[in-house]
């Protein structure tokens, strides 16, 4: 599978969503950003959030990692 578009600005790494792989639908993935003062990851399935302080940045690539792996969850449709 290959990624269709830019990544976001901001984003250093993604993981594709169990749901991306069944779909074939590569926008499902899990990005993770570094901030200033926090590193976020995002689940662009599910929608859930972590963060850490920047510098833990190790620990929120893991938790994106093991939450792609086993997320289904597919984004509400827009009208």
């Amino acid at each position: 599978m290959r990624a269709t578009t830019v990544w976001p600005e901001g984003v250093i790494v993604r993981y594709l969503t169990r749901a991306a792989e069944l779909l074939h639908d590569p926008e499902l993935t899990v990005d993770v950003a570094k901030g200033t003062e926090k590193s976020i990851a995002t689940c662009q399935g599910c929608g859930i959030r972590f963060s850490k302080w920047s510098y833990e940045t190790g620990a929120v690539k893991q938790w994106a990692q093991q939450h792609a792996e086993k997320c289904r969850a597919l984004p509400r449709p827009t009208a």
